[in-house]
């Protein structure tokens, strides 16, 4: 049987490409959403990450301060 221009060799590049695109597929479709992509959603705590920004300088003490008490009333 022939497989036209590419012969054989052009055989094991289809089946190399279908290979890694559906594992490629499967990586990227079936992780937990917070894992995808550079910045993923964090599972910390929220007054965590505002003491951290107070601490960079790009939020103030009377921002954090609002931060801390809508977190702590909504639990």
């Amino acid at each position: 049987m022939m497989f036209g221009y590419w012969g054989m060799g052009g055989m094991m590049w289809l089946w190399a490409i279908l290979f890694f695109g559906c594992g490629g597929w499967l990586w990227w479709g079936y992780r937990p959403r917070y894992y995808r992509g550079r910045r993923y959603m964090s599972m910390e705590n929220p007054v965590e990450i505002a003491r951290r920004r107070l601490a960079r300088g790009k939020i103030t003490l009377e921002e954090f301060e609002r931060i801390k008490k809508a977190v702590e009333t909504r639990d």
